[in-house]
């Protein structure tokens, strides 16, 4: 199976959207998947088509489109991780089949394939997460939340900072970015930077979590991205990828 997505499953299409799920079952595609989703991701990260044509939910295309969204099918193509069979939202867990990152990682690529294909910008409105479509559309979907989190990792908990960092990866993946500059980006997109200064001829301690233990050492003038704030401590990420929390007494704004 593949694991990028064979020009014969993007036919000509005026599409406008994709719409990024999780099926809530198992690790492969069953039926009831196939004919719900363009394109699904199981857990080895091996791609499968859907039954239904992504051309099927143009407009006005006349054929039976794939209803991935409520209400919101039309020029949307839906591509789903093949996880979270009995996922709890609150207490969070992923049920018996988590969510892969190779998963996570074989979307990303199929998404950005995809914007490139059909000429997506990435956007929040217009390549989006199912539990994004409510807020960011104004179309309602009961409840949905995927994704609101990940299994593999508690760096990016809801639906606006996941879809966020999603995205930062489409468009680096699509348009081939350095992660650590964020150009290209739009600007609701952009995480603000910021260089560590006032450490030399030290380090600044990287830690797991606010105060807690050290993964790491950022030396001087180490160029971070700001992702969340506790009081005076900050998570910020690399510009290898890495995310943990460092003190803000010795970052400096970059414009």
């Amino acid at each position: 199976m593949p694991t990028s997505i064979p020009s014969s499953w993007m036919p000509d299409a005026a599409m406008k959207r994709v719409h990024v799920h999780w099926t809530a079952g198992a690790h492969t595609a069953n039926s009831t998947d196939k004919n719900s989703y363009h394109i699904l991701v199981e857990g080895d990260g091996n791609l499968v088509r859907g039954d239904k044509s992504i051309a099927a939910n143009a407009a006005g295309s006349g054929m039976t489109p794939a209803s991935h969204t409520k209400n919101a099918n039309t020029g949307a193509i839906g591509i789903s991780m093949c996880s979270m069979t009995g996922a709890q939202e609150s207490p969070f867990s992923s049920g018996s089949h988590p969510l892969q990152e190779v998963q996570w990682d074989t979307m990303i690529k199929a998404v950005a394939q995809l914007a490139k294909r059909y000429d997506i910008p990435v956007t929040r409105q217009t390549i989006l997460t199912h539990a994004e479509v409510q807020p960011n559309l104004g179309i309602l979907q009961n409840g949905k939340w995927d994704i609101t989190r990940l299994s593999f990792t508690n760096s990016f908990v809801g639906h606006r900072p996941i879809g966020d960092e999603m995205r930062r990866r489409i468009a680096i993946e699509l348009d081939g970015l350095n992660p650590s500059m964020g150009g290209g980006l739009s600007s609701d997109l952009k995480l603000p930077r910021f260089r560590v200064k006032g450490v030399a001829p030290s380090t600044l301690n990287f830690r797991s979590s606010p105060g807690g233990d050290k993964v790491g050492e950022l030396p001087e003038n180490t160029l971070v991205e700001r992702i969340a704030m506790q009081q005076a401590w900050w998570q910020v990420r690399t510009p290898k990828g890495h995310v943990g929390w460092v003190s803000s007494d010795f970052l400096v704004a970059v414009a």
